[in-house]
């Protein structure tokens, strides 16, 4: 009934799917440095800011994406085989509909979800050691939490969003900014430290009484003003005593630790974190849901079932494309960095490959390897970090977890020089030239019998020693 009363025109946007797409966010804001900040316009944002449109085939056939105007197929069908646009503007100035692919994102999307990770709270993850962080998952009870949650009333319960900011993260006009908010909400803040006083009061004198074995009157308890205020300049006078109460007054986002230069100094000391991840109290709260909706799973329980040898231990591993090898960039050294279901990734197992051989292309660039350096890893960990891009960490693939799927390492062959073995006594001269496979690339003495083709250093070594036991 209440549709039927609706106007035609109210009905239509009721169920446009125009009207349903969320507002853009904001564009996120660099960090203010003196330093050169070397940065492109057309590079792909760390999060998505616009949401994604698809159309069915048969209304792509036609550029119809229920938009105000068709969309180009030069620009859309014939440029993908699966075209995703995101629209800037309906209707510019020039009456044109304002879009972009939105294929970065939306790739980078279902990359992520072949991986089959859970997502986890932000952990430091040492490579140093063999010791997998543990996986907590941001979708736990007593971490899943706001400031309006009812999981906040458990013991024990933990939040990833504040009402109040991050200080540490403000500038000085946004510390500024936040003051004066402050100071228009004085009377609402007077009155609930008044509440938090009387409870504290309260809380002592019940403790008092079990003490002496008295019974407590159970009722509401007055406080004169001039208590009141008495207990405001305690609080003043004692900047360890009032940090923790301005904290929980102001509902105020745990600050990372104090510089050990200031522990002997006095300081507004804050109460102990109450974030769901120690990482939050370093770099900040975070921005989004810890999970940013790439995945809704909990847990690592669930098995790689292989066809033919059954469930595996490992899950198939994952091939790594090196973006950046290691050495000095902008002035300073710079580790790897490798590119992981389109995620760039830093340092993938840098102490890893001290036991099982670096990468070629890890430590410099290498132009002789078809199509550049890759090497296979095992992904381990996934969250999102303060800022809303994707913290992936990953371990490289062991042998094991490659031998079900038939996957080998790139091996670089290097040249065979003929001054490795020009002071030899060897009767064989290697021939520069590029033989066939399956023919000998070395010609036996006419007084030994012929032997098989030989290949490598190896294969070098064992003639060379074959000749000096024959002379000996």
């Amino acid at each position: 009934m209440a549709s039927a009363r609706l106007s035609p025109t109210a009905n239509l946007l009721r169920k446009s799917r125009l009207f349903a797409l969320p507002k853009s966010l904001k564009v996120p804001a660099d960090q203010a440095t003196s330093r050169a900040v070397y940065d492109s316009d057309s590079a792909t944002l760390p999060h998505p800011i616009r949401a994604s449109i698809v159309t069915p085939g048969s209304s792509l056939a036609r550029g119809d994406w229920g938009l105000k105007r068709p969309l180009p197929a030069k620009a859309t069908s014939e440029k993908s085989s699966r075209p995703v646009v995101r629209v800037h503007a309906l209707d510019t100035f020039e009456h044109v509909t304002d879009f972009e692919s939105a294929a970065d994102h939306t790739m980078t999307l279902e990359k992520f979800q072949e991986l089959h990770m859970p997502m986890s709270l932000p952990s430091r993850v040492n490579y140093a050691t063999n010791v997998v962080p543990r996986h907590q998952s941001p979708f736990e009870t007593h971490l899943d939490n706001t400031e309006t949650s009812q999981g906040l009333k458990e013991t024990g319960a933990k939040q990833f969003r504040h009402t109040g900011p991050w200080l540490a993260g403000q500038t000085d006009a946004e510390f500024a900014s936040y003051l004066k908010q402050v100071s228009n909400r004085k009377p609402e803040l007077l009155q609930k430290l008044r509440e938090q006083f009387v409870a504290k009061r309260s809380a002592e004198l019940r403790k008092q009484a079990q003490d002496n074995g008295e019974d407590f009157a159970a009722g509401p308890m007055k406080i004169t003003d001039e208590e009141f205020n008495t207990y405001i300049k305690t609080l003043r006078n004692d900047p360890f005593a009032l940090g923790p109460v301005v904290f929980d007054l102001l509902d105020l986002s745990s600050p990372p630790a104090v510089p050990s230069e200031r522990i002997g100094h006095k300081y507004y000391q804050a109460p102990p974190t109450n974030l769901a991840s120690s990482e939050y109290a370093i770099s900040g709260p975070p921005k989004t849901h810890p999970s940013a909706g790439l995945s809704y799973a909990r847990s690592h329980a669930l098995i790689q079932n292989h066809p033919k040898f059954g469930p595996q231990a490992y899950q198939r591993p994952v091939e790594a494309r090196i973006l950046r090898p290691k050495g000095r960039f902008k002035g300073k050294m710079s580790r790897a960095i490798a590119g992981i279901g389109g995620i760039a990734v830093e340092d993938l197992n840098a102490m890893a490959f001290v036991e099982q051989g670096t990468p070629p292309g890890l430590t410099s660039f290498d132009a002789s390897i078809p199509g550049g350096g890759k090497y296979w890893v095992s992904p381990i960990r996934a969250a999102i970090d303060s800022n809303g891009r994707i913290s992936l960490s990953s371990y490289r693939a062991s042998a094991t977890a490659k031998a079900p799927y038939g996957i080998e390492e790139h091996k670089k062959e290097y040249p065979i020089f003929i001054s490795d073995v020009a002071d030899s006594s060897s009767q064989t001269v290697p021939r520069l030239d590029r033989q066939p496979f399956g023919q000998p690339r070395f010609n036996p003495a006419s007084d030994r019998q012929p032997r098989g083709p030989i290949r490598g250093t190896e294969d070098i070594a064992r003639s060379l020693l074959d000749n000096l036991n024959s002379k000996s």
